[in-house]
């Protein structure tokens, strides 16, 4: 239920008013060769945000095929629950994880 996972949200959202960008969406896009099952996508998902440092966060994944392939789109927040922002230092440095 969307409204659960937006009120899942909330507090974070709250705790933190001076963090300008909140949110974060990521897409990750397998290799078409590859054939992935439900269990699989969602194991892609946990380690691609516990390596990026968002593994306690809240975060909603969405499988995607709206392209030649199923991708997934992941949203999280990037303040945790005191309202501290959480490093954005692995963005452009983590290894990929598909």
């Amino acid at each position: 239920d969307i409204d659960a996972c937006m009120e899942s949200f909330r507090p974070y959202l709250e705790a933190n008013r001076r963090t300008s960008n909140t949110v974060s969406h990521v897409s990750l896009n397998p290799s078409p060769e590859d054939k992935l099952t439900d269990e699989q996508l969602r194991e892609v998902a946990r380690e691609y945000m516990e390596r990026m440092g968002y593994g306690n966060q809240p975060y909603i994944v969405f499988k995607h095929k709206d392209i030649s392939r199923e991708h997934l789109h992941i949203v999280s927040l990037r303040v945790d629950e005191n309202g501290h922002k959480i490093s954005d230092s692995y963005d452009l440095s983590c290894p990929a994880v598909l």
